[in-house]
């Protein structure tokens, strides 16, 4: 079936579900929306072949009209991805749900609607006016979708960026999110970066605890972060994470430790966003600053085997405990390594921890999108500049050296430049 014969199938089949709501006698009005037949058409909407126009024409035309549509949409949309839900169809279911947008406010009103409400009993129309459960009905179908066993990694990926804006704000219980999110966030990877921020939220504003918060966040700071597309995300989310007061010296400083032993081998876009990020960090929580400097007490003999040998770094990288790295005992030797850097951008940022700390703090939106790209934009600047000097971008090659090879080229007579030195040359 073309798209146009959808739509007007579409068209069709909504208008006899509103004459059939309104003349089929008492009841009618709700059991034609809660029945076979509506049920029928949100299936062949979620199936359809090519529908992304006709369910484009759906969420336009009736979905985002007209209230009770939306709210018998929902009921359907429950028992569909309820008993026979598959990974292709809850992509559209998705994109069905996430087409409602925000909820409206408390003392919204509602007024469009597709059929005629008037013969609704008192409490079927209390519900069907309430924006409390409006939001209810919404919620329980996202927690359809968010429980489904036939959900895919790229879906919950999906569902994680949508968590913020389109699917916790339903939510009279934010709560009800937290086994999914503690789920994606015990995922690794990718997955467990896009899952960061919901958990926060629900342990921050919710008071839901959950222990093993940052010992997982500590676990995510590995070499591929460095380079993960989420990189600048996940720095914007640690620095929230990280900006209590309250936290222990020996957690944050396992965090910082670990993020300048991976600054080693991480690219120059990288480095200059953790650079300014230990800088606040060391600001916010003084007690880190001795890892910069530490008055060293012991006798002359201890401080001169330490003069001469050195000493082995406290700090272990496999213990997965940030309170129990031994961060704190060691030193940043990794940034003062950094202002040896080959680039000199980075060179020149690192050697802003051997200074003094006058700076209350960077601004870290000016270093989180750094690439390969933006630091030779800086180099170079991004308009193009006319050079003082053409460059040499060809040359004449010479037609001999010393030698009197193709002088017949010539007559026979050497007119080149360095004829007199090939004179001399000549030992015959």
């Amino acid at each position: 079936m073309g798209r146009t014969s959808q739509i007007a199938v579409l068209s069709l089949f909504m208008r006899l579900i509103k004459e059939q709501s309104a003349n089929g006698g008492t009841g009618a009005e709700i059991g034609v929306w809660k029945g076979p037949c509506f049920y029928g058409l949100i299936v062949a909407l979620i199936e359809a072949q090519d529908g992304e126009r006709v369910r484009s024409e759906f969420i336009k035309k009736f979905l985002n009209e007209y209230h009770d549509v939306a709210i018998y949409t929902l009921l359907q949309l429950s028992e569909f991805t309820t008993t026979n839900s598959s990974p292709k169809s809850i992509d559209t279911v998705i994109s069905l749900l996430s087409a409602l947008g925000q909820p409206p406010p408390p003392d919204h009103e509602f007024e469009n609607f597709y059929a005629d409400i008037s013969a609704f009993g008192q409490k079927h129309k209390s519900n069907l006016l309430s924006v409390s459960a409006y939001k209810q009905r919404v919620q329980a179908t996202w927690l359809t979708v968010l429980r489904s066993n036939a959900l895919k990694e790229q879906q919950r990926k999906t569902l994680l960026r949508l968590m913020s804006h389109f699917i916790a704000p339903w939510f009279l219980k934010p709560e009800m999110l937290m086994d999914f999110l503690t789920d994606s966030y015990n995922h690794g990877g990718s997955t467990s970066l896009l899952a960061l921020s919901g958990l926060f939220y629900l342990m921050q504003e919710k008071n839901l605890d959950y222990p093993q918060f940052y010992p997982k966040l500590y676990s995510l700071l590995d070499a591929d972060l460095l380079h993960s597309k989420h990189r600048s995300r996940f720095f914007r989310l640690l620095d929230t994470f990280l900006s209590s007061s309250h936290l222990p010296a020996t957690l944050v400083a396992s965090f910082i430790k670990r993020l300048s032993r991976l600054a080693l081998n991480a690219p120059p876009a990288a480095i200059v966003a953790i650079i300014p990020w230990i800088y606040n960090l060391m600001k916010s929580h003084p007690t880190c600053t001795f890892m910069l400097h530490r008055v060293i007490r012991d006798d002359e003999d201890s401080q001169s085997r330490l003069q001469t040998h050195g000493m082995i770094d406290p700090f272990d990288p496999m213990e997965p405990d940030p309170t129990r790295t031994g961060a704190l005992e060691s030193s940043l030797w990794e940034i003062e390594t950094l202002q040896s850097h080959y680039h000199p951008n980075v060179a020149s940022l690192a050697k802003i921890i051997s200074e003094q700390f006058t700076k209350q703090a960077y601004n870290l939106e000016d270093f989180l999108d750094h690439s390969y790209q933006a630091m030779m934009g800086m180099e170079l600047g991004t308009q193009e500049r006319g050079f003082r000097k053409a460059p040499v971008v060809e040359f004449q090659i010479p037609k001999r050296i010393f030698t009197d090879r193709l002088l017949e080229e010539d007559g026979n007579v050497d007119k080149e430049v360095g004829a007199l030195v090939r004179c001399l040359w000549d030992f015959k």
